[in-house]
């Protein structure tokens, strides 16, 4: 990231270390100056001076560091990339886990030509597409104090003439294509381990090593020739390990501890028998890395908590025989090598330990704003396992500490995981007064991003922050779960289905799984597991009274567990390549008018599923940046329930954001006296009757589980819900015409431009409900991404006539 990162002291700059200032966040109506200390976190208030005028650098550039060894066998690889590259505005570099793909696409960043504008290598894992779209931000343009809204971000971006490598890039298909759209101008070569279905990608596979590339890179490894015996045991080696390059270099070390070349035979307990030979310094370093769950630590984190000074060495040449993994910034341990010394272990790191060194890093007045972004997913593990293991209160004060300076870093997704963990932890540990920073935190966060309004339109503020902070340490804990899970990931090439992870945008997404009926003998459902690393999952709290709850990623059930114990993923295998696609569903009442969430892409018992995601309820739902959403909850006291039109303007509360009183009256369109009001009455129905649908998945879903487990024998009818459909598809009709006759009669740009974005995605949705009403067996239906532009384009339509 770029090292601007910060918000200025006394002299309009951040001092390092220094976690006191303001930095401005937002554009044109909403712009504000998010105020933060270490003592009492942030505040929002009014900004008053000018917007922000982000300067484009005149070079832009940020590269991996050069490689310390040579790339071994990717002649052919780099070539056919480089094609591709020079050729097409999307690349993907897909694969197996240890197959090359981070250090092809490091190699490839250093050597080839920049774009028109430059270049840019970013670490993508763990990360979000907007707070990916913050970073491309920063290494771009000279705005230090300034994090822009999306909209404006995406206006900053789109004019970009870049080529931006993307590491480890763990997106859904989804919001891969909201970031390739947002710098529409930008080439992306990116790597993951799955095949990427975005339209316009082309993907290359990279394979593993050939027979001479392997002997040449065992060689490398040994410091000297093969011997003749050598040759064809490494060739036969190659072909066992279909050549991934990780596997190769422990099979190097093998051979260099003295132990000599192993056989096919004892490939299986290799790992132990290398680790057992291992220094203890060694095997200590592992320990410690393998406890994080995937995340990655930095020489000085391991030498603090090592007590050593050359812990950084010692983790180069674990990489270097394909035990650890190195990033720009730390060190991390491959799944199945924490698998392995964890079990020998037969614990983990001690919590406390690893949260008391974090805390004192981060508390370092040399710690930067960028240097505890870097490590956000560290910080997540340590909150998390303090909580677990007795001391909450620990992992509480290590995201306390944590939180100005992850929320100066401007990677507010980043921040609100964090924040997410810090007040599970502080519930329980008893301290009412971090839940209370907590929640402040989150609440500024909200404002700051732009959704105090829909604080408001949903419940009492209290109770969706309350409900946002479990979802928050819910993804967490998920994430870390779905990382521990990994470890016994058995290979496979069936791609995976990635939960719905919209951000920053008012979408509540459903779907409808729709069953076919299949001659074939019943099978035993699978289970789905997160990627390891991927944007966080879908949580849907529509049910919570009391006590929110997250949905379980388990095959076919309804199942949930509360928070903020951590979710259950315990029968989640490959976080790579999970064979079959699993639903979790969930449902909600009808008579309420609000949405649930179920997912899509499910193999029943006793048939295959395709699928329909029915639309967003629009203007209702608020999205947490990492992905979580927020449901609105039955409420007993009416006085407490507010309109469902995401056009009604709501009373703010104190803590809402201030008006300027001294700014000038804004002139709007005329025909805003009348369109909004038109639209809410039309919007509200479509939300009524999507709340009925709603009703017809959760009939449907509970006859096909029953069905599916044998409970009944009777094919669920699935008329009810295609009725129901065709009233959502006429209320998008309506919808769909009094845009039209809006559009006509526009007079000011910006409203028309916003009712045009409005019209075009009702038409997109209508079109994808008509299809599916059409052929609801062959059809799968998701327009998460119609109705969040639709959203984004309503909320535009509320500030341009001064909603």
């Amino acid at each position: 990231m770029s090292e601007n990162n910060g918000v200025p002291d006394d002299s309009g700059r951040i001092r390092a270390g220094d976690v006191s200032g303001t930095m401005v966040v937002g554009s044109h109506n909403t712009v504000s100056n998010l105020k933060i200390t270490a003592e009492s976190g942030s505040t929002v208030t009014v900004h008053g001076g000018p917007l922000p005028d982000p300067v484009k650098r005149p070079s832009i550039s940020q590269l991996p560091r050069s490689a310390a060894e040579p790339l071994i066998g990717r002649a052919r690889d780099v070539h056919a990339l480089r094609e591709a590259i020079e050729t097409r505005q999307l690349v993907q570099v897909w694969g197996a886990s240890g197959v090359g793909k981070s250090a092809l696409l490091r190699h490839l960043a250093c050597t080839m030509a920049r774009g028109p504008e430059g270049a840019a290598y970013i670490e993508a894992g763990g990360r979000t597409a907007d707070d990916i779209a913050q970073a491309i931000f920063d290494i771009s343009f000279d705005a230090p104090n300034y994090k822009p809204s999306l909209e404006v971000l995406k206006e900053h971006l789109k004019a970009l003439r870049l080529r931006i490598y993307l590491d480890d890039a763990g997106l859904d298909e989804k919001d891969l294509r909201r970031l390739f759209d947002m710098a529409e101008q930008s080439t992306f070569v990116f790597t993951s381990q799955q095949r990427s279905a975005v339209d316009g990608v082309h993907a290359i596979r990279l394979e593993g090593l050939t027979a001479s590339a392997a002997a040449e890179l065992v060689a490398a490894l040994l410091s000297r020739e093969l011997r003749p015996d050598e040759a064809p045991i490494v060739d036969a080696l190659c072909d066992a390990v279909d050549g991934n390059p990780l596997r190769l270099r422990r099979i190097a070390l093998s051979a260099a501890t003295g132990k000599g070349l192993p056989g096919i035979a004892d490939l299986p307990e290799l790992l132990p028998a290398l680790l057992n030979r291992l220094r203890p310094q060694e095997r200590d370093l592992l320990y410690l890395l393998g406890s994080l769950s995937g995340a990655e630590l930095a020489p000085r984190h391991l030498n603090d908590l090592l007590g050593r000074p050359d812990t950084g060495a010692l983790a180069d040449g674990l990489v270097r025989h394909g035990l650890l993994l190195a990033s720009e910034t730390g060190y991390s341990c491959p799944p199945d090598v924490s698998e392995c010394v964890l079990n020998m272990r037969k614990t983990e790191f001690p919590a406390d330990r690893l949260c008391r060194a974090l805390t004192a890093w981060v508390e370092a007045r040399d710690t930067t704003p960028d240097d505890v972004a870097a490590h956000f997913q560290a910080l997540d593990v340590a909150v998390l396992r303090a909580e677990q293991s007795g001391h909450a209160q620990l992992g509480a004060g290590l995201a306390r500490a944590a939180s100005p300076k992850l929320a100066l870093s401007r990677q507010f997704d980043a921040w609100g995981s964090l924040l997410g963990a810090g007040w599970a932890a502080a519930k329980s540990a008893g301290d009412k007064e971090g839940e209370e920073f907590f929640l402040r935190e989150a609440r500024t966060r909200r404002k700051a991003i732009g959704r105090a309004a829909q604080t408001t339109a949903l419940v009492l503020e209290a109770e969706v922050l309350w409900r946002e902070l479990a979802a928050l340490h819910a993804h967490s804990a998920a994430h870390r779960v779905a990382d521990a899970a990994s470890v016994t990931a058995p290979p496979t090439t069936t791609p995976p289905v990635h939960p719905v992870t919209p951000t920053h945008s008012a979408v509540n997404t459903q779907a409808i799984t729709h069953s076919t009926v299949p001659t074939s003998a019943p099978s035993a459902p699978a289970h789905t597991a997160l990627p390891a690393h991927a944007a966080r999952p879908v949580v849907d709290l529509s049910h919570a009274s009391a006590q929110p709850h997250v949905a379980a990623y388990a095959a076919g059930a309804h199942s949930a567990v509360p928070t903020p114990p951590r979710i259950d993923l315990s029968a989640a295998h490959s976080s790579v390549t999970p064979s079959t696609h699993a639903a979790s569903t969930t449902t909600t009442s009808a008579s309420t008018g609000h949405t649930g969430l179920v997912g899509a892409g499910a193999t029943g018992a006793k048939g295959g599923l395709s699928a329909l995601a029915l639309a967003c309820t629009l203007g209702l739902a608020a999205v947490l940046g990492v992905g979580a959403m927020v449901y609105a909850n039955d409420q007993p006291n009416s006085s407490q329930a507010v309109t469902s039109s995401p056009f009604s303007t709501p009373n703010l509360s104190d803590d809402t954001l201030p008006t300027d009183d001294t700014s000038p009256t804004p002139t709007v369109d005329p025909l805003c006296a009348t369109v909004i009001s038109e639209l809410s009455s039309e919007t509200q129905q479509f939300n009524t009757d999507a709340a009925i649908a709603s009703a017809a998945v959760d009939t449907y879903n509970s006859d096909m589980a029953s069905y599916n487990s044998g409970a009944t024998s009777t094919v669920p009818d699935d008329s009810t819900l295609l009725s129901d459909v065709s009233t959502v598809i006429s209320d998008l009709n309506s919808l769909e015409s009094t845009l039209q006759e809006a559009v006509s009669q526009a007079q000011d740009s910006s409203v028309a431009s916003d009712l045009n974005g409005m019209l075009t995605a009702t038409q997109q949705m209508q079109s994808m409900y008509q299809s599916y009403e059409n052929d609801p067996k062959n059809s799968q239906v998701d327009p998460s991404s119609q109705a969040s532009a639709m959203n984004s384009a309503s909320d535009s339509l509320q500030t341009d006539c001064g909603a």
